[in-house]
């Protein structure tokens, strides 16, 4: 589907995608890594910034010769990644598009060149890589699960990797209609790549192209995340994969799959999470316990967040 590698037209065009809501940090930095990219001679870029609705409105100040390579869409009020992402995708026009996290800067001058030299191999969607540079728990930790996405697509999961680099051929990208908007934040990656694998696109991970994950994390925006997760777009995607939801590790921590067992561990959890939540965030802080331990109980604790999410989802209908 993608195209012929001895293809050489003039002013190709990659479409960037980066959706910020609020204030991000990490955006200018993410910005200027893109413009120090050395593209193929006859690629260009074009990076479409979306505004997901801000209580302040995204503003940044380029340097004047890279003013047209920018475009600022706005959205007038937070309607999630899916919609975000929509917008920048289809507000372009060029031949593939790249979807890039605000807080992802690219980590070397040449990741844009390594992913167009697999998409001009043939390859549809093709897939960085993420690295936490800073020295902490939370940096070993997304790295290890990074490593274990990886592992996971050579094993033959093709859906494991995100959205947080990858670059995708325009055309079958509009072919399945995008991004699913029914998703506020959660699992819309993988619904996207399945629906992309499912019509026989072809997949690949490039693991040199990697990205600089900035954000800093804490035990509590972590379960925040699965938490909400588990309430609301979980459902959505058990009703358009239920076979591929049922192997995932989500689902053993989901009341819906095992009622009688996990609603007890609901019932006695639920008063004692937010303090679980402080200890842990205590423990991680000071480094009161060895990386491999913290790291099990944040996974324990994470399953525990996600299932009160399918608890009350469950309660709803």
């Amino acid at each position: 589907m993608a195209i012929d590698s001895q293809c050489n037209h003039l002013n190709k065009v990659l479409d960037i995608v980066i959706p910020v809501y609020n204030d991000n940090p990490y955006l200018v930095g993410t910005i200027t890594s893109i413009f120090k990219q050395q593209l193929p001679n006859d690629w260009r870029f074009h990076v479409y910034i979306v505004d997901d609705g801000s209580d302040i409105r995204v503003s940044l100040d380029f340097p004047k010769e890279n003013t047209s390579d920018v475009s600022l869409v706005r959205l007038e009020k937070n309607s999630g990644c899916s919609v975000a992402r929509n917008k920048g995708a289809y507000a372009g026009y060029g031949e593939a598009i790249l979807f890039l996290d605000a807080d992802c800067s690219l980590a070397k001058e040449n990741v844009l060149a390594l992913l167009l030299e697999e998409y001009v191999k043939g390859y549809d969607v093709c897939f960085g890589q993420i690295h936490a540079p800073q020295d902490d728990f939370w940096a070993k930790y997304q790295n290890d699960v990074a490593a274990e996405r990886a592992a996971r697509f050579r094993s033959g999961e093709l859906s494991s990797m995100t959205t947080q680099i990858v670059m995708v051929e325009a055309a079958i990208f509009k072919k399945v209609g995008g991004f699913d908007e029914c998703y506020h934040f959660g699992f819309e990656d993988r619904d996207l790549f399945l629906s992309l694998i499912n019509i026989g696109a072809n997949v690949s991970l490039v693991e040199k192209a990697v990205v600089n994950h900035n954000d800093q994390i804490s035990v509590s925006s972590v379960m925040k995340k699965l938490y909400e997760a588990g309430k609301g777009p979980s459902m959505r995607f058990i009703e358009k994969h239920p076979g591929e939801y049922s192997k995932l590790a989500y689902a053993k921590a989901d009341v819906r799959y095992s009622p009688c067992v996990l609603k007890s561990l609901v019932i006695l959890t639920k008063p004692m999470l937010s303090v679980l939540v402080a200890i842990l965030d205590r423990c991680i802080t000071r480094n009161i316990f060895p990386y491999s331990i913290s790291k099990i109980l944040v996974k324990y604790v994470s399953g525990l967040y996600y299932l009160q999410g399918t608890y009350e989802a469950k309660k709803r209908f």
